[in-house]
């Protein structure tokens, strides 16, 4: 039986041919991919080649989001590596592999959030190695152990840090687009913070995301994209449990950022309308949705796309947060038993 996931891909990616967008003829028919967890390094690679060549390129996916995470062989910072890496070697060879069949690499790195897992069980380099980068939450011990961890939007420090592991990751990956993740950021203007008590959240947003589009766009001169839904508001919208829309106070950042980044706005549960769709196009920003594996859910945003008058709709992106690629593409090849 094929994972729901791919059902779903199935169904929708071919859907998306012949959209139309504002500077092209094709929409954008994504898949974000997982790298990292155990067999996240190189290993995962060969098999992930095989399911580009069999399943994806010939369902018309042309991009491929690869979130990369802190399963890189870092030079600038070691101690920010994971013990399953990919290499610089690897990553140019994955670059040209995609290249040559016409699919766009943008890796991911999550920045702010998600600096650990759930529950506490997972946390990852920067957080174990700068404890002192933590955005600390007004919680109980026992709840603060439950809770994804983030960095301190305004730590003087953090920044270069992480633009060293951004640059090296698109160096090897040979990017012209990065995407920062900023998805379910749930810590911001702690009491407990030096910096941050008493502050706006959404100005705190803002500079973070500010911050990082400096440098990606800025000096890099890349295209920049984002998870859209720390900029939603979970009540004005009345839309989700306060993971796809903010009840945190960040949704004002929404009218502070640049216009130019895209923002991936993520949705799971089909609906019968998208609002914050429209709420982004509005606003100025390039959107592109992503769904899951409810493929009702991601019809209707197909079909919003496919009756998009602004250009400004990209196409769709499909996740199926599989741990890391050998697995996802084992369950492309019909060969893993394992569900998502």
């Amino acid at each position: 039986m094929k994972p729901s996931f791919l059902k779903t891909f199935l169904v929708l990616l071919p859907a998306l041919l012949g959209v139309k967008t504002a500077t092209a003829d094709t929409a954008w028919r994504g898949v974000h991919v997982m790298a990292w967890g155990s067999a996240g390094g190189n290993e995962g690679l060969p098999v992930l080649k095989r399911a580009i060549d069999e399943v994806l390129q010939p369902l018309g996916v042309n991009v491929l989001v690869y979130e990369v995470g802190y399963n890189f062989a870092f030079d600038s910072h070691p101690d920010m590596r994971f013990d399953d890496m990919i290499t610089q070697e690897a990553a140019h060879d994955l670059a040209r592999f995609c290249r040559e069949r016409g699919i766009r690499l943008i890796p991911q790195f999550n920045c702010l959030g998600h600096q650990s897992w759930v529950n506490g069980d997972m946390v990852f380099p920067l957080m174990t190695v700068h404890p002192e980068f933590e955005e600390v939450p007004d919680l109980p011990e026992e709840k603060r152990a439950k809770t994804l961890m983030n960095w301190c939007p305004l730590h003087p420090d953090v920044y270069p840090l992480i633009f060293d592991l951004i640059d090296e990751i698109t160096e090897a990956f040979e990017a012209d687009a990065f995407h920062v993740g900023m998805d379910e950021i749930l810590t911001f203007a702690s009491p407990k913070c030096p910096r941050c008590a008493g502050k706006d959240p959404a100005e705190l947003m803002a500079h973070a995301v500010k911050e990082l589009h400096g440098h990606i766009v800025g000096k890099r001169g890349m295209t920049m994209l984002m998870w859209g839904d720390r900029l939603l508001d979970k009540k004005a919208l009345n839309m989700g449990d306060g993971w796809e829309a903010s009840d945190k106070g960040t949704a004002g950042a929404i009218d502070r950022i640049p216009k130019d980044i895209i923002i991936c706005d993520w949705h799971y549960s089909a609906q019968e309308s998208y609002p914050s769709i429209d709420l982004f196009l509005e606003k100025g920003f390039r959107v592109w949705p992503a769904s899951w594996k409810n493929e009702t859910a991601g019809l209707h945003m197909v079909e919003r796309a496919k009756a998009d008058t602004t250009g400004k709709i990209l196409g769709y992106l499909g996740t199926s947060w599989v741990v890391h690629p050998g697995h996802f593409a084992q369950a492309l090849l019909g060969e893993g038993t394992r569900k998502s």
